[in-house]
């Protein structure tokens, strides 16, 4: 894993500069978020995990993706995240991550495949991540809890989306034009608060006690 992440390292900072000074800002992003994902796909694989762990990634992986798709008619108003959240308050951080991005870039095979995957991926992996530090904490499941978790996701969500939507102009970051861009991107905030408060209430009673099962006959 640490060789993995100084290969990584050098060939980002070598290329870095050449991208900044073209103005490829956006490209120097989606490199960084790539090294920043590979370490943990690398240490993943490293450990060997059993036949089981991964037939179980698979199985929430597609229903992330599947729970995506169903609701493809109403824009923003989706429950993939609210799904990676229960996920990752199940089996932890780790899984998190990985159910986080993997759904990300499995679900835009529907969806439409661009540079703004790359954000999507490292958006959802960090919601996935934070989640996974409140597995098994007494407080997970309940009403407070789940309203601040899908509110801060929404929001933490659209703020790094919107770092894409900014670069996708001239390559250039301006503090100005990305306010601008998060206050025209509120009403769409709020729909990705409302529907993770929505489906985080009604599927968690539901989704934590089979996946706890799961956990706990397939010894996770």
């Amino acid at each position: 894993m640490i060789v993995i992440s100084m290969i990584s390292i050098i060939l980002l900072s070598t290329f870095s500069l050449m991208f900044y000074n073209q103005g490829q800002l956006n490209i120097l992003l989606m490199l960084l978020i790539f090294t920043s994902i590979l370490p943990f796909y690398y240490r993943y694989e490293n450990r060997k995990p059993r036949a089981r762990e991964i037939v179980v990634l698979a199985v929430t992986i597609a229903l992330c993706v599947s729970s995506r798709v169903l609701f493809i008619i109403t824009p923003a108003f989706k429950p993939m995240c609210a799904m990676i959240i229960i996920v990752s308050l199940v089996f932890g951080k780790e899984f998190g991550f990985l159910c986080g991005s993997m759904s990300a870039v499995i679900s835009n095979i529907f969806f439409g495949q661009g540079p703004w995957t790359p954000y999507q991926m490292m958006a959802l992996a960090l919601i996935g991540l934070i989640s996974g530090c409140f597995m098994d904490k007494e407080y997970n499941q309940s009403k407070v809890f789940l309203l601040l978790s899908g509110i801060l996701s929404g929001v933490f969500y659209s703020m790094l989306l919107d770092i894409w939507t900014v670069l996708s102009i001239d390559q250039t970051i301006l503090w100005s034009r990305y306010i601008a861009i998060l206050i025209a991107s509120l009403p769409t905030t709020l729909i990705y608060c409302i529907s993770n408060v929505i489906f985080l209430w009604v599927l968690t009673p539901i989704l934590m006690r089979k996946l706890t099962r799961v956990r706990i006959k397939y010894e996770f």
